[in-house]
């Protein structure tokens, strides 16, 4: 399949958008494929927290104000079994924003209007994959350095049955009596 002039190749990074507005997300589509994402488009939350579940996504952009449920019920389900997804939450309605608390209490690392440009939008989804980025990053030098702990441990043990040996070799000998 032959790529548009204006779509990038894919960074690598997977976003889904959570949306009842078709024309939000073809219009995110096109946008986020521009700058090389990969996109998932999903207009039902209950289809969205099924595809959360069974697949690998970096970061969601979700409509608060939905049916059969809200944004925030999403994000509830979402967080029982994926802590990590890095979550920004849209609106059209800006007097009916989430209150900072459901924000906390739901770990949602962002809020932005539709009403905003789109502009806004991708400087908050880019400061979003570069904390996915860095958090990547700590959780493989975490990794390392377990792995590295793990063999220092393991040969601390060697030595320390080795050692082991030693002694009680040199107790057998000095056992004896000539």
């Amino acid at each position: 399949m032959r790529k548009g002039i204006t779509e990038q190749a894919s960074n690598g990074y997977k976003i889904i958008v959570v949306d009842d507005e078709m024309g939000i997300i073809d219009s995110l589509s096109i946008f986020l494929k521009r700058s090389g994402y990969e996109f998932t488009g999903v207009t039902d939350p209950m289809e969205a927290i099924e595809r959360v579940k069974n697949e690998h996504f970096d970061l969601m952009l979700l409509d608060f104000i939905m049916t059969p449920i809200h944004g925030d019920q999403v994000v509830e389900e979402i967080r029982k079994f994926n802590k990590e997804l890095y979550i920004l939450l849209l609106t059209g309605h800006k007097d009916l924003a989430p209150p900072l608390e459901t924000i906390r209490r739901l770990d949602i690392q962002g809020y932005c209007e539709k009403s905003d440009k789109f502009d806004q939008l991708l400087l908050l989804v880019e400061s979003g994959i570069k904390a996915i980025s860095q958090m990547n990053l700590i959780k493989e030098i975490n990794n390392e350095l377990q792995d590295t702990y793990n063999k220092l441990e393991r040969s601390y043990m060697e030595s320390i049955q080795t050692i082991r040996y030693t002694v009680e070799a040199k107790d057998a000998y000095t056992r004896r009596t000539f």
